[in-house]
């Protein structure tokens, strides 16, 4: 195993961002999974939202994820999807209802999540990718091939506030290897849309130029009545940090609360909220 260095990210992070975050101590319970080469910190300010309207939050960390690149190319898309399937179960255990929200990868991985566990009361998705865009898919499959690492540019950010980029943590280099398991992940989680019938709030930003806007009308085509989508025309990929960030929170916190068992809603006293 290769150690953390500080040079593998675009912002060093802390040790503790590096880690899965627990907040709260409701009966519902979230489960927040981050994007593709990221890590939990990128969900934490949704977080403590949920947790101020009651909710017991989990953020999660895929596997190959917080340690190296190197790690991460050791890993796929079925790892990713296990070590979330995972972490939702330790959060059944504690919870009475569950329900669950991410980020890019992270939204795509909530598809495939709702899916295989119908138990799940409601998703929210958040600039989640299904397909990338047509030139971007064949560059990925064909740089596979003939070379390693690419580097992603950290100074065009995509974001309506460039500055809120600082938040975000991300490996500086990303195996070509890895990117593949991403399409791979885009394919599972067009898949399993089809089979979801609980309520999914489907979010996408029209300034993203790392997901297509287009993603997210297919997702909650292929949902079908339980879908709704709302875009926000100032938002870039990040929603979680750009700056619709509170309506972001809001929305997310709305649509469980609205979705969640009334019974456990009033015994939580979370119907005064």
């Amino acid at each position: 195993m290769h150690e953390r260095d500080p040079r593998d990210w675009n912002y060093p992070p802390s040790l503790e961002e590096l880690e899965p975050f627990h907040l709260g101590d409701g009966e519902l319970g979230v489960l927040l999974i981050h994007g593709f080469s990221s890590i939990p910190s990128e969900m934490r300010g949704l977080g403590e939202h949920l947790v101020s309207r009651g909710f017991r939050v989990h953020g999660a960390l895929l596997a190959g994820h917080g340690t190296t690149p190197e790690e991460q190319e050791r890993t796929s898309a079925e790892d990713w999807v296990n070590s979330a399937q995972a972490q939702l179960e330790e959060l059944q255990r504690k919870t009475r209802a569950v329900f669950c929200a991410g980020q890019s990868m992270g939204g795509s991985i909530t598809l495939i999540l709702a899916a295989r566990n119908p138990e799940i009361y409601a998703i929210a998705t958040l600039a989640a990718l299904l397909r990338l865009a047509r030139r971007d898919e064949l560059m990925v499959r064909l740089g596979a091939r003939i070379k390693h690492w690419h580097h992603p540019n950290f100074d065009d950010v995509g974001l309506f506030e460039p500055a809120q980029a600082r938040l975000l943590r991300s490996y500086r280099r990303r195996s070509l290897q890895a990117h593949l398991q991403l399409v791979e992940i885009g394919r599972l989680a067009e898949l399993a849309a089809s089979r979801i019938t609980v309520p999914s709030l489907v979010l996408h930003g029209l300034r993203d130029r790392s997901v297509p806007a287009s993603n997210a009308r297919a997702i909650a085509s292929l949902i079908g009545p339980s879908a709704t989508l709302r875009y926000l025309p100032r938002s870039g990929h990040a929603l979680t940090v750009d700056v619709d960030r509170d309506e972001v929170c809001a929305g997310v916190a709305a649509h469980f609360l609205h979705a969640a068992p009334s019974t456990a809603v009033a015994s939580a006293g979370l119907d005064q909220l």
